[in-house]
């Protein structure tokens, strides 16, 4: 999959030059299935909830969006659309929220 990093349509300067120094830390995304010290969900036949809707929201927006408008509408996904279904009754009925941590300088989007 070729990735394109978007080259000034949102007013984002992506000419690299000599003078520009950034962070070491810059350009990091790291995307959790659940927020920190909560359960992550996975159903035995369909696999995680978190994965279940990174690969349907991926597919579907994969040449619309960048990749955080994608994880925003995968989290919105894993909130809204699925909900744990147990027989013990301390664990039925949870949600999942899913946690993005981002230092991403430019957009990124996909071809």
């Amino acid at each position: 999959m070729d990735v394109d990093v978007a080259d000034g349509e949102d007013d984002v300067d992506s000419t690299p030059s000599a003078h520009h120094k950034i962070p070491t830390e810059a350009d990091f995304l790291l995307a959790y299935s659940a927020s920190p010290g909560y359960f992550s969900w996975r159903n035995n036949v369909d696999g995680s909830w978190f994965v279940q809707a990174l690969v349907r929201v991926f597919r579907e927006y994969h040449d619309q969006l960048d990749l955080m408008g994608m994880l925003t509408i995968v989290n919105q996904h894993v909130a809204y659309d699925f909900q744990s279904c147990t027989d013990a009754e301390f664990t039925n009925d949870m949600k999942q929220m899913p946690c993005i941590v981002s230092t991403l300088t430019k957009l990124l989007k996909f071809k």
